[in-house]
C-alpha cells in the first residue's frame, strides 16, 4: 500500500466505528421493540416454551435486518466502484483489481451474519428471561425494566463516544487538507504539459539520447501556442526513487556526523528552470553554456544549501557524486517532488549535454489550455522518430489534481463517516429519549398533576440527553486522545492532539444531543395528567386503590 497505508488504515478504523455505531442503534431498536411487546413475549415461556424458542424470533429479526443492510451496502459499494472507476487514469492506483466479486459477497455475508449475532443475541437473551407476572402487571405508561433502560442507555453512550472520536479525526484531516492546498509546489503549474519518453537503449546511444531531446525541444519551442519548452529526467511531483537519490560529497568540506550525504539527481536540459518558473536565488540556471566539452556544472536547491552551506554561498564549490565532479553554478527554489505534504529533499540537477540520460519528460508552457497542444507534442516526437513510444502525456495540473487525490478522497471520507455517525448518535439518542418517555407517562403525568410544569418535564428529558452525551463524550475524549497518534503520517501543518479540534467536536455532538431531545421533551407536554391518575388508581392485576362514595 506504500505511502497510502497510513490514510488506509485509518479509513478503515473509521468504518469499524461506523459500523460498530450502526449496529448499537439496531440493538437499541429491538430492544425498545422487545420493551412495548413484554406482555406478548412473556406468554411462550409461561406456556412453556424453551428460552430459545423465545429467543429465536427476534435472532431471525435480526438476521433479516442485517441481511437487508448487507444487500444495501452492496449496491452503495457497487455505485462507489462505479464513480471512482470514472476517474481520470493514474488518479487511484491499482483500479484494475478493484471489483465485487465472490470474496466480497462472502465476506458481507459473514459480517452481516456476525452483526445479527452479535448484536441480536442481546435483546434476545433479554426477552427470553421475561419474568410473566412482572410483565402483565407493567401497563403501557411504566417505566419498563430497570436491565432494559440501562442497557439503551449504555449502547447510546457508546455511539456517542464513537461518533465522537470520528468527529474529533474529522476535524485535523479537514484543517490539514486545506493547509495542503495552500502549498507551492515550487514551480507555476498554469499551462503547463509533459510527455513523458524512454528511448530504447538498442536503438540510442549517449550522444544520439542528447540528440533526440534538443530536436524535439527545439520543434516544440517553433510550435502554435507554446510559449517555451524543456525536458527533465523525472517529472515534478515524481519521486527519482532509489536510483535517483545518490551520495555526494562537498570538495574541502567533512560531511555532518550524523548523517549520510545523499540527494536526488535531476539531469535537466537547457532552459528547463524557465517554462517551470523555479525561482533563480542565486548564481545563473543551467543554459547553453554546459556544454559536454568544458567544465562540468550543477545546480542545487534551497534546501541543500540552506543545510550544507548555511554561512556562505555554495557557488563555485565542487560537488562529486557517481556521475562525476561538478562546479555549483546556481541555487534555484525548493520543488515538492516527493509530494505537497513532504518537505523537499535535497536536489542537484545536472545538464544534460553532460549526463545524458534515455528517459525524460518533454515539458512545455502554451499560452492557451495545454491540452490543445497535446496533439503537437505527438506529433513533434513522432516527427523526429516515427516508432517512439509515450508514456505519459498530463497537464501539470492534473498531476497535482493527483498528487492530492489521495489526501482529498480520504478527507471527504472520513468527513461523510463522521457526518454519518453524528446523525446515528442523534437517532439512538432520540430513540432512547422516546422510548424512556413513553414507559414513563405515568410519572409524567403524576409530575404535571402535583404541580410541575411543562418547562419542568421538558428540563427532565434534555438533562437526560445531556448526561448521556456527557457520558458518552468522556470516553469518546479518552479514547480520541489514545488513537490520536495513529494520524500522524497522514496530516500536515497541524498535529493529532489539535485542541480546536476536539472542542469543535465536543460542542457539535453536545447541541446534537440537546437537539434530538427536543421531541421528546415537547412530547412530555402532552401527557394527561388525570390519564396518569387513574392509571394510578387501578392498576392491571390490583385491586382499585380508590372507590367512589355512595351517595
Amino acid at each position: 500500500m506504500g505511502a497510502s497505508r497510513p490514510a488506509l488504515m485509518v479509513l478503515m478504523g473509521a468504518v469499524g466505528f461506523l459500523l460498530l455505531i450502526v449496529c448499537a442503534n439496531m440493538a437499541n431498536l429491538l430492544l425498545a421493540r422487545l420493551s412495548s411487546r413484554r406482555r406478548e413475549m412473556a406468554v411462550p415461556g409461561a406456556l412453556g416454551a424453551s428460552r430459545w424458542e423465545v429467543a429465536k424470533p427476534i435472532v431471525a429479526e435480526s438476521l433479516l435486518l442485517s441481511l437487508a443492510g448487507g444487500v444495501f451496502g452492496l449496491l452503495a459499494a457497487f455505485g462507489g466502484l462505479r464513480l471512482l472507476s470514472s476517474l481520470p487514469e493514474g488518479q487511484l492506483p491499482r483500479m484494475d483489481g478493484l471489483s465485487l466479486d465472490g470474496g466480497v459477497l462472502l465476506f458481507t455475508t459473514v459480517i452481516s451474519i456476525g452483526v445479527a449475532l452479535a448484536f441480536g443475541l442481546l435483546p434476545a437473551l433479554h426477552a427470553s428471561r421475561q419474568d410473566l407476572r412482572d410483565n402483565m402487571q407493567e401497563s403501557s405508561g411504566t417505566t419498563g425494566s430497570p436491565y432494559a433502560r440501562g442497557l439503551l442507555s449504555g449502547l447510546v453512550v457508546i455511539e456517542v463516544a464513537l461518533a465522537l472520536v470520528l468527529l474529533v479525526g474529522a476535524g485535523p484531516m479537514t484543517r490539514s487538507f486545506s493547509k495542503l492546498l495552500l502549498v507551492s509546489p515550487g514551480f507555476d503549474s498554469t499551462n503547463l504539459i509533459a510527455a513523458r519518453v524512454l528511448l530504447p537503449s538498442t536503438k540510442y546511444q549517449r550522444a544520439t539520447q542528447v540528440r533526440f531531446y534538443e530536436d524535439v525541444i527545439e520543434r516544440m519551442r517553433r510550435a502554435p501556442g507554446v510559449v517555451n519548452a524543456s525536458a527533465v529526467s523525472a517529472m515534478p511531483l515524481h519521486d527519482v526513487g532509489a536510483a535517483g537519490a545518490l551520495p555526494f560529497n562537498v570538495e574541502g568540506q567533512q560531511p555532518p556526523a550524523t548523517e549520510d550525504p545523499l540527494a536526488d539527481v535531476r539531469i535537466v536540459a537547457p532552459g528547463y528552470f524557465e517554462p517551470m518558473k523555479i525561482k533563480l536565488l542565486e548564481g545563473r540556471f543551467l543554459d547553453e553554456r554546459d556544454a559536454e566539452v568544458g567544465p562540468r556544472t550543477s545546480a542545487i536547491d534551497e534546501t541543500m544549501a540552506r543545510r550544507y552551506f548555511p554561512d556562505r554561498s555554495p557557488l563555485g564549490l565542487i560537488i562529486q557524486n557517481p556521475h562525476g565532479k561538478s562546479q555549483v553554478v546556481g541555487v534555484v527554489g525548493d520543488v515538492h517532488n516527493q509530494g505537497l505534504d513532504r518537505d523537499p529533499k535535497k536536489q542537484v540537477y545536472l545538464p544534460t549535454k553532460q549526463s545524458p540520460t534515455a528517459g525524460m519528460a518533454v515539458v512545455a508552457r502554451t499560452n492557451q489550455d495545454p491540452m490543445t497542444v497535446a496533439n503537437t507534442i505527438q506529433r513533434v516526437i513522432w516527427d523526429v522518430d516515427p516508432g517512439q513510444p509515450i508514456y505519459e502525456l498530463s497537464t501539470m495540473d492534473q498531476i497535482l489534481a493527483r498528487a492530492v487525490f489521495l489526501p482529498r478522497l480520504s478527507t471527504t471520507l472520513l468527513a461523510l463517516f463522521a457526518l454519518a455517525a453524528l446523525l446515528l448518535a442523534a437517532l439512538g439518542i432520540y430513540g432512547v429519549l422516546s422510548y424512556s418517555v413513553s414507559q414513563r407517562t405515568r410519572g409524567i403525568g403524576l409530575r404535571m398533576a402535583l404541580g410541575a410544569s411543562g418547562g419542568n418535564t421538558v428540563a427532565l428529558v434534555v438533562k437526560s440527553s445531556v448526561m448521556l452525551v456527557a457520558i458518552g463524550g468522556v470516553v469518546g475524549l479518552v479514547a480520541a486522545t489514545l488513537l490520536a497518534r495513529s494520524m500522524q503520517g497522514i496530516l500536515y501543518g497541524v498535529g493529532p492532539f489539535d485542541i480546536p479540534s476536539f472542542a469543535l467536536a465536543a460542542t457539535t455532538l453536545m447541541m446534537t444531543g440537546v437537539a434530538a431531545s427536543v421531541l421528546p421533551a415537547l412530547r412530555t407536554t402532552r401527557v394527561d395528567p388525570m390519564i396518569a391518575l387513574r392509571e394510578q388508581c387501578v392498576r392491571p392485576g390490583s385491586r382499585p386503590r380508590l372507590r367512589a362514595r355512595s351517595v
